[in-house]
């Protein structure tokens, strides 16, 4: 498996279903222990838990991107870092383009990569 690759299809997927806001797929992409800690909220473990917190949170997007960074396989552990562009809503009915860093730990699900760790921030708005 070309982990490049891998992590690209699986950025490519992860962007279609944000911006698609289709919670229950997205969530698929994640293992059944997964643990998602997004920027400024509380830590979320297990799909079941990560698809219900999708719900709310794919709904806040207008569009996602992802740009790949550099991703790594030493055998044991699988990981991406990289940058992430996209414009959500905000509560008073206009929207704002954000930006931010990423880090996502997979594992190897042949011939996919599910998700097993994800984490990132928001850059500081103007």
């Amino acid at each position: 498996m070309d982990i490049s690759q891998a992590f690209s299809n699986l950025n490519a997927r992860f962007v279609e279903l944000v911006n698609g806001h289709d919670a229950h797929r997205w969530a698929a992409l994640f293992s059944d222990d997964a643990v998602l800690v997004p920027a400024g909220q509380p830590t979320v473990v297990g799909r079941k838990g990560i698809e219900e917190w999708a719900e709310v949170a794919t709904k806040i997007w207008n569009h996602l991107e992802i740009q790949q960074g550099h991703c790594s396989d030493d055998g044991s552990v699988i990981w991406e870092q990289g940058t992430w562009t996209g414009n959500v809503n905000l509560p008073d009915d206009k929207t704002t383009d954000i930006s931010g860093n990423f880090l996502l730990i997979a594992e190897k699900d042949a011939p996919d990569l599910r998700i097993k760790a994800h984490t990132w921030n928001v850059n500081q708005m103007p």
